[in-house]
């Protein structure tokens, strides 16, 4: 039986001109998930990314902290959904147009402090992916859900398919990716409602580990969001 970890990006540059690249903590957390791995001899035959900065960093960080020697192979499938396109590039059409987004657009302009900020963005981000789920808003060059799903379990069944079927289930694999490819991965294996892959990935820490396992057409979830090797709370991020 072979197995496939799907560890969300460590905490990247929230509200920098740079968001796509880790912060210091960021960096420490990957740093801790590698010393964990390599205290539990934890080696992966295959290791993916997406095509985000903060997906190589991460998977950069914790490998050379592991000691381990992996090639690292990127695939575009894992990228993450353009929900943050309409939040930012799109906001001013959406308030015009829902008056719920309208709302949280203003509660986030008047938010006092950088912590306060952080908890109203992921509001208005909650809102709109909602809007983004069911279809009711759509905006040039942002991928739909439906197409987003579509493209993310492609790139699971690309990885699964293993092209020595003599060592398919000795297979560990680590994906490293964003919030949204793992909601898919989740969705994939218990087969919940679109809603409910969404609202239980909200919950993903950075640097956690979700994983699955996997045998002929099985795909199984084993375990969700463990930051076992961030056994200090104050080390947890959302963002």
């Amino acid at each position: 039986m072979g197995s496939i970890a799907f560890i969300r990006h460590a905490q990247a540059s929230f509200f920098s001109k740079d968001y796509d690249q880790l912060s210091e903590h960021g960096l420490r957390q990957s740093q801790l998930l590698g010393e964990h791995w390599k205290s539990q001899g934890t080696c992966f035959s295959e290791v993916v990314v997406g095509p985000c900065r903060r997906h190589r960093q991460t998977a950069e960080n914790a490998m050379a902290a592991a000691n381990r020697q992996a090639e690292i192979v990127e695939l575009p499938e894992f990228d993450e959904h353009q929900v943050d396109q309409l939040v930012i590039e799109h906001r001013d059409s959406l308030a015009r147009e829902f008056p719920e987004i309208a709302s949280l657009v203003k509660s986030l302009d008047n938010a006092p402090g950088k912590k306060e900020t952080a908890r109203r963005f992921q509001f208005l981000f909650e809102a709109a992916t909602e809007l983004w789920i069911s279809a009711k808003v759509t905006r040039p060059g942002v991928e739909s859900w439906l197409d987003f799903q579509n493209r993310v379990n492609r790139g699971i069944s690309r990885v699964l398919e293993s092209p020595n079927t003599a060592t398919r289930q000795s297979r560990r694999i680590a994906v490293f990716s964003s919030v949204g490819p793992i909601s898919i991965a989740l969705q994939r294996a218990i087969g919940c409602t679109d809603r409910s892959a969404i609202a239980t990935g909200w919950r993903l820490r950075n640097a956690s580990l979700t994983q699955m396992i996997f045998s002929g057409e099985r795909f199984t979830l084993d375990c969700f969001n463990s930051v076992s090797h961030l056994p200090d709370p104050s080390a947890w991020t959302y963002r």
